[in-house]
């Protein structure tokens, strides 16, 4: 019995000491201005477990009508994933959210995104990785898989 505890011991203190690997991180580019974000919001693949980071939400300036850039990273690549933004039209008519591009998994790592019109503000850009997990609110028609992270860029006015 005396062996066996201190080798329980000891396979629980490497566990410990096994820190969780780091979260991927997404980068955001605009006029050869690159920024790295970390999730704000990331859950296990059965988005049963989440934890949330507010102060991961990076920031840039974009002028209007901008194009921005996405790069994902390959674990996030290797899952569906989208990108949602919400933008002010030249007007000045505040847009909902919209997504403006869904991938399945490896379909791509890099997304650029352009606005419907060259005096377009955007506002927000939102990375969401898709689980395992299915939305209990999704239509027949939508596979609407709960999102497991989600990495926001917030736009500064330039």
């Amino acid at each position: 019995m005396r062996r066996v505890a201190p080798l329980a011991l000891a396979g629980l203190l490497a566990a410990c000491s096994n820190p969780a690997p780091p979260k991927p991180e997404v980068s955001f580019s605009v006029d050869g201005q690159t920024i790295s974000a970390r999730p704000f919001l990331y859950c296990d693949v059965m988005v049963t477990k989440c934890d949330r980071d507010n102060a991961a939400q990076a920031k840039l300036k974009v002028p209007p009508g901008k194009q921005v850039s996405v790069a994902v990273p390959k674990d996030v690549a290797e899952s569906p994933w989208s990108v949602v933004i919400e933008y002010n039209t030249a007007a000045g008519e505040q847009k909902e959210p919209e997504t403006v591009a869904t991938f399945v998994p490896n379909e791509r790592h890099e997304y650029t995104i352009q606005l419907p019109a060259a005096g377009d503000q955007l506002q927000t850009v939102e990375i969401k990785q898709a689980g395992a997990k299915q939305d209990p609110a999704a239509t027949s028609s939508d596979i609407g898989l709960l999102a497991r992270a989600v990495w926001s860029l917030q736009i500064q006015s330039s």
